[in-house]
């Protein structure tokens, strides 16, 4: 008897859910196809009576009461509005957006795995206001622009500057484990290596913080972690300039760079 009852019991629970499934549609938001899905940004779905009925992500869908909405899709640097969104009932509506940009940073450690640095994004421009900031592995929307993007990497982080955000495209940025990067500073005098009378110290950029040094030898190589320097030459030759700099030298990961530094 009881499991009679149970059977009608469960028999009346799915005719239930039929029915509310049949009185119900549902809205898709296609953000660009697989460009786009997974990004981090919701999208308000607003109904007629003004109140937010849910939120929906990129290439997920959300089930509605048959009516007209709005679609307020909120994307770093401005908004995007979809009005007269029509749900009927066992129907799926899908809205297309494809005029945003996509930026996703990924980052793998040694064992390849995402290790979740943190990400800010500023404008190009100085004072470089930032502008997002998330984790390494998360997928975003922006309005199309020109971004700095600086992941927090040890040791000292890493930086990419005027990165295109194009309207319809996905920008990936790649770090993997950071490799030193070597550099090798020649100091001339009359385009003759003057190595064994000078001393080389390198800073970081636009600072007095000295990060390495070189008294003078047989050459001035240095095995740096990625980012940007300046380097101070101290000519003890008695000939020629006394010191010389040379400033703004970028470095990328496993990059080998020479720099020449004239002293005449």
């Amino acid at each position: 008897m009881r499991s009679i009852r149970l059977l009608a019991v469960t028999a009346l629970l799915a005719i239930v859910s039929i029915a509310h499934a049949a009185q119900t549609g549902n809205l898709k938001l296609d953000v660009m196809g697989e460009e786009g899905a997974g990004a981090k940004n919701p999208a308000h779905v607003i109904a007629a009576n003004g109140k937010e009925a849910g939120q929906v992500t990129a290439g997920s869908s959300i089930a509605l009461a048959p009516g007209e909405y709005k679609v307020v899709l909120p994307i770093v640097g401005g908004q995007i509005v979809k009005d007269g969104v029509q749900i009927e009932a066992g129907r799926m509506h899908t809205v297309l957006i494809a005029n945003v940009a996509v930026l996703q940073v990924s980052v793998k450690d040694k064992t390849g795995a995402d290790p979740g640095f943190g990400v800010t994004v500023t404008t190009t421009d100085s004072p470089h206001t930032k502008v997002a900031s998330f984790i390494s592995g998360d997928k975003y929307l922006f309005a199309p622009s020109q971004v700095d993007v600086h992941v927090d990497a040890p040791p000292q982080g890493y930086d990419w500057h005027a990165v295109p955000l194009a309207p319809g495209h996905r920008t990936t940025l790649t770090l993997d484990e950071v490799l030193k990067a070597e550099l090798l500073v020649q100091p001339v005098m009359s385009k003759i290596p003057i190595d064994n009378t000078t001393r080389v110290v390198v800073l970081r950029a636009g600072t007095q913080t000295k990060v390495a040094e070189s008294d003078p030898g047989s050459e001035h190589r240095f095995k740096l972690d990625p980012g940007n320097y300046d380097v101070f030459v101290e000519n003890r030759s008695g000939k020629g300039k006394p010191y010389a700099t040379s400033a703004g030298i970028h470095l990328e990961s496993g990059a080998k760079v020479e720099r020449t530094v004239p002293l005449d």
